[in-house]
Parts: C-alpha cells; sequence; structure tokens
C-alpha cells in the first residue's frame, strides 16, 4: 500500500472516531459510553482509540479540538482573520459587525445538522465540565466571548472587560443558542414542522432586533 493510502485510511479512522466520540459523548455521557460503542459506530477496531488518541479521554479532547476547528471556521465566514480589524471609532459599524457574526451563528446552528451534535457535546461539558471543556474555555468560549466583548464596547461605548459588558454578551450569545437546545420546544410552540431557510430567516432576524435593541440601550438610545 502506497504511503499516501496509509496516511489517508489513517486519517479517515481518526475521523470517523471523533464523529462517533461526538456523537455517543453527547448523547450517552462519557462514562456510559464505552470504547467498543465508539469502535462499533466508527465502523473500525477499537484498538485504534488508542492508537491514534491513547485512550478514551484523548478521544474527548480530540472532540472538543474539532468543534474549536468547525467553530472557528463558522465564526469566520470563509474570511481571513484580518477581516476583523475593527474601527472603535464607527459605532454602527461595530453594531453591524457584531450582527453578522450572529447571523453566522444562527445560519449554523438552526439549519446544518451537525449543530444538533456539536450542541449536544457541548452542554454535556457545560454541566460536567472535562478537560475537554477546558479546551473549549481556552479555545473558543473565552476568546470569542472577549471579542464579541471588544466589538460590544466599540459599538456602545462601554468598558471590554467591565462586567455590564460581558453580561450582556452572554445575554445575546444566550439568545442564539436558545434556539438549538430548545428546538423541539420552539417548533412545538410555533406549529412548525422543523426549522428550514424561512424559519432560520425569522429566528435571526428576530435575534438581531433584540441585539439591536439592547444595544441601543447601552447607548442610552430608543430603539
Amino acid at each position: 500500500m502506497a504511503r499516501s493510502s496509509i496516511i489517508k485510511d489513517a486519517e479517515g479512522t481518526r475521523l470517523a472516531l471523533i464523529r462517533a466520540g461526538l456523537d455517543l459523548f453527547g448523547r450517552n455521557g462519557f462514562d456510559a459510553t464505552s470504547t467498543r460503542e465508539i469502535a462499533q459506530a466508527a465502523g473500525v477496531n477499537s484498538a485504534g482509540i488508542a492508537y491514534h488518541f491513547g485512550g478514551k479521554d484523548g478521544l474527548r479532547k480530540a472532540c472538543a479540538e474539532a468543534i474549536i476547528a468547525r467553530m472557528q471556521g463558522v465564526l469566520a465566514g470563509g474570511a481571513p482573520a484580518v477581516s476583523m480589524a475593527l474601527d472603535v471609532s464607527d459605532r454602527d459599524a461595530a453594531a453591524e459587525q457584531l450582527l453578522a457574526l450572529i447571523d453566522r451563528v444562527v445560519a449554523f446552528l438552526t439549519t446544518v445538522p451537525e449543530s444538533e451534535v456539536v450542541a449536544r457535546f457541548v452542554v454535556r461539558e457545560m454541566l460536567t465540565p472535562s478537560q475537554a471543556f477546558e479546551a473549549l474555555y481556552g479555545g473558543l468560549f473565552e476568546p470569542v466571548h472577549r471579542r464579541a466583548c471588544q466589538v460590544w464596547a466599540a459599538a456602545t461605548g462601554m468598558e471590554p472587560e467591565a462586567p455590564e459588558t460581558k453580561l450582556a454578551v452572554f445575554a445575546a450569545i444566550g439568545q442564539v443558542f436558545y434556539f438549538r437546545i430548545a428546538r423541539p420546544a420552539v417548533t412545538r410552540r410555533l406549529g412548525w414542522d422543523g426549522i428550514g431557510p424561512d424559519e432560520a430567516r425569522l429566528i435571526g432576524e428576530t435575534i438581531r432586533r433584540s441585539v439591536r435593541a439592547s444595544i441601543l440601550a447601552c447607548r442610552g438610545e430608543a430603539s
């Protein structure tokens, strides 16, 4: 077998195990998920978990790292990091940047099937933090929240690290994730069969209005 084929097969095995781990850890919990179940779901030999990740704990951390990479791509929207540069003197531009960021996350969480697996895993880690949570916090939650606080501050005139700014950003983020976590309640209450492009648009517009109103309120302006 050619070296390139071996590398390709190894990477395929690794990705299959991460996908299975994300699903089963999120669905059943870490302790209730066996390495054999993960291997069976991935369609590979259970020895692959030790070989690629050093064990089940290593796989859980790799799952967290996969989420970090995926969400960084969603947040960037395919644009280079330099595009995040901001003229802090322009409050309206800062507000639009924040709303554009929210739009990308709303689109992912409401229309991409993969988001269900990601959300389940993240919620598990929030409820019972492990080393995977530490990876998620350090690689995703804290830097994204800090950046959002800087943009919020530029949009409102508040201090980036003030408790009020941090809480306002958490409140905005919470609205976004509610529509993923509480999806069954949302669709049932609204009489929707599911969430497609039209429903996602309505959700996005609702969140945009809410966040924009919060920004204006922090500026001391009427919405």
